[in-house]
């Protein structure tokens, strides 16, 4: 297994799999089919205090909505939850089971017992149930979510691609199988496919530091070095322990084997310090010197992210977009730039913003 694979579900989830709550209110086997109306109360309450990680108060709210309607599977099912956190995974099995012995049709109780089998590693097991939970619920994104993360591990690349593409329809929003797809494609040798995936992660959870590895990595194998550097300049911005993007940076930073002693020094020390905003800038106006305008606005626009009250680098990016006749984007720098000087330190530039502006906004 890749090191991408095997960091990718954490950061969404508190655990290695979708566990789902359960918050219903129908009980198709209840005594004369008919829900006591304490129970579902008591049970809302249980699945809040599960919710919140209060398992105690949650338990006691469990108990009491299944001595009101004994014959109530979603209680059950939260007691199995309650269990399962705790780590007594015997008695949460059990739950699970009581569960769907009064409710056979119980996709969550399938999907969580799946849960089980999977981090037991039983393969078969984990699979079927996921699979159970999916022909009750077709669209039950999270069951399929753990399907495919279920044929991973059993080796079956065919079975779990199919499955994370069909989870990718149904939710182009979920990063887990965002990520368990660009993983596919990028250990199948399809760098190009895998750094679209990688590249929709990136924009759909923008705050998970393994995306931009994994992003940066891609580049690195599609002999990109520049964007692979900025990847993981990225990934430690977002996670300066990272060791992976650590050692990575360096590779990208000798891939990159730049000729002008300026910048080739400038990188080097971004990429021991990639969260200075200095260095950054810095940086951007090397390239700005020597006229490599896309490299230079891509450092002013990550000086900017590090701290966006350099005014400096608002002004700079601002030309380099009108150079490029990106007309919304000057407007918007140059906004930005005025918002955060005053006429007395930056006269000129302050002059040439708002007239600017005023051209861009008037045509």
């Amino acid at each position: 297994m890749t090191n991408m694979m095997k960091k990718f579900r954490l950061p969404f989830k508190g655990t290695t799999l979708f566990l789902v709550l359960w918050l219903g209110s129908s009980c198709a086997y209840c005594v004369d089919n008919t829900l006591h109306p304490k129970a579902e109360e008591h049970n809302a309450f249980c699945a809040q205090y599960l919710a919140q990680g209060k398992l105690t108060e949650a338990e006691a709210r469990c108990k009491l909505a299944i001595e009101f309607a004994p014959k109530y599977a979603e209680p059950y099912h939260n007691l199995g939850m309650i269990e399962h956190q705790r780590g007594r995974i015997e008695l949460a099995v059990d739950r699970y089971k009581q569960a769907l012995s009064l409710k056979d049709d119980f996709a969550e109780v399938y999907n969580n017992l799946g849960s089980i089998f999977l981090e037991r590693q039983e393969y078969g097991a984990a699979c079927d149930q996921f699979l159970q939970a999916i022909e009750i619920d077709p669209g039950y994104v999270d069951a399929r979510a753990n399907l495919a993360l279920c044929y991973y591990r059993e080796r079956k690349p065919t079975l779990a691609r199919d499955q994370y593409l069909r989870c990718v329809e149904q939710d182009p929003e979920l990063c887990d199988c965002r990520q368990g797809l660009a993983v596919l494609e990028y250990e199948g040798g399809d760098y190009e496919s895998a750094k679209a995936n990688f590249q929709a992660l990136t924009n759909i959870c923008p705050d998970y530091a393994q995306g931009y590895y994994n992003l940066g990595t891609t580049y690195l194998k599609l002999g990109r070095c520049q964007d692979g550097f900025d990847e993981f300049a990225t990934c430690l911005r977002i996670d300066d322990q990272h060791l992976e993007c650590q050692q990575n940076i360096q590779r990208a930073y000798q891939c990159l084997n730049l000729k002008d002693a300026a910048i080739t020094k400038a990188m080097a020390d971004m990429s021991s310090n990639p969260g200075d905003p200095e260095l950054h800038f810095k940086l951007a106006r090397l390239f700005d010197q020597k006229k490599d305008k896309e490299q230079a606005l891509r450092y002013y626009q990550s000086t900017i992210q590090l701290n966006p009250q350099y005014s400096e680098a608002y002004l700079r990016a601002a030309k380099i977009m009108d150079a490029f006749l990106r007309a919304k984007d000057v407007v918007e720098l140059c906004r930005h730039f005025v918002a955060l000087t005053t006429a007395k330190d930056f006269p000129g530039e302050r002059s040439w913003c708002i007239q600017r502006v005023r051209d861009l906004q008037f045509n």
